[in-house]
C-alpha cells in the first residue's frame, strides 16, 4: 500500500483489504488483525487524498462498545496534525486518549514556529503531574536550546511520578551529555538511586550509557560501578537492562551470535507471558 501510493494502483489494492470488523466477535476467537484492519483502512485514505473520509473513518472507532482503541486514537491525532487540523485536534474526543492529542497538537504549533504557545500546552499539563507531557515538553525544550529549563522539567517529573520512572531519567541524562554536562548527569544518578533506591545494575546501565552519548566509550567499560556480578546472576535477575547488559558482555568477548541468541531467548520468554 505504501510503496504503491499514486502509482495507480489504488483498485488492486483495495480489493486485498480486509473488511473492517471492530472488537471481539461473540462466535469466533478474537484476533488483533480484526482491530488492525481499521488504521490500514484509514492509511489508505489518507494516501489516496481523502483527509476527510479517513478522519471520519477513524473518528468512529476510537471508542465502540464501550472499548477504547488507543492505537486508532493515536492515529487519529498524528493525522489531524500532518495535515494541519488545529480546532480538531483542540476537540478530540475525550475517552482518555487525549494525550495522544495533546502531542499531536505541540508538534503541530512547534512545526508552525508557535513555540511559546506549544510550549505552555504542554507545560500546563506537566504541572498537573503528567509525565508524559513532561516528557514532551522536556524534548520540545532541548530542541530549542533550552537544556536547563528540559532538565528542570525532567528533574521536577521524576522526583513525583510514581512507579517507573527510568524513562524520564535516560531522557534527562541524554540531555544532559547532550550540552556537554557529563559530570553532572553521573552525580545526578548516583544522587538519584542514593535517594530512592533501586537496582544498582540499573544504575550501572544509566552511567555507562552517559559515558557512551558523552564519547568516553572506554570509561564505560573501566566505570566500576558497570553491572557486576557473574553471567548467571545476570541471567537470574530477569530485568531487560541486566538481559541488554549481558548481550553487550558476550559481543565485547567476541561472542556475538551467543549474545543474539541470549537475547532471542528473553524476547520468547516475554511472547510467553503475554501469550
Amino acid at each position: 500500500m505504501e510503496l504503491a501510493a499514486g502509482q495507480g494502483h489504488d483498485t488492486e489494492i483495495a480489493v486485498l483489504l480486509p473488511g473492517i470488523r471492530t472488537g471481539p466477535d461473540p462466535s469466533e476467537p478474537w484476533s488483533s488483525d480484526v482491530v488492525d484492519t481499521v488504521p490500514v483502512h484509514a492509511r489508505f485514505l489518507e494516501l489516496q487524498g481523502r483527509i476527510d473520509e479517513a478522519i471520519h473513518l477513524l473518528v468512529r472507532h476510537v471508542c465502540v462498545d464501550g472499548v477504547v482503541y488507543a492505537d486508532h486514537a493515536e492515529q487519529l491525532a498524528r493525522l489531524l496534525g500532518r495535515h494541519g487540523r488545529e480546532a480538531e485536534l483542540r476537540a478530540f474526543p475525550a475517552d482518555g486518549c487525549e494525550e495522544y492529542a495533546l502531542a499531536a497538537l505541540a508538534r503541530l504549533l512547534e512545526e508552525q514556529d508557535r513555540i511559546p504557545e506549544a510550549v505552555a500546552l504542554l507545560g500546563k499539563s506537566a504541572g498537573a503531574g503528567n509525565p508524559h507531557a513532561a516528557f514532551g515538553l522536556a524534548e520540545l525544550l532541548a530542541r530549542q536550546g533550552r537544556h536547563c529549563e528540559a532538565v528542570e522539567v525532567l528533574r521536577t517529573a521524576a522526583e513525583t511520578a510514581g512507579g517507573d520512572r527510568d524513562w524520564l531519567i535516560h531522557l534527562l541524562c541524554r540531555i544532559l551529555a547532550d550540552a556537554g554536562q557529563t559530570d553532572d548527569a553521573l552525580t545526578w544518578i548516583d544522587d538519584h538511586f542514593a535517594r530512592h533506591g533501586g537496582d544498582h545494575r540499573e544504575q550501572a546501565f544509566m552511567r555507562a550509557e552517559v559515558l557512551k552519548l558523552s564519547g568516553r566509550a572506554a570509561d564505560a567499560e573501566a566505570d566500576p560501578a558497570e553491572f557486576a556480578g557473574s553471567d548467571e546472576e545476570l541471567l537470574r535477575c530477569g530485568t531487560v537492562d541486566s538481559a541488554i547488559a549481558l548481550a553487550e558482555r558476550l559481543v565485547r568477548r567476541g561472542q556475538p551470535q551467543k549474545a543474539v541468541a541470549h537475547l532471542r531467548d528473553r524476547l520468547d520468554e516475554a511472547r510467553a507471558v503475554r501469550g
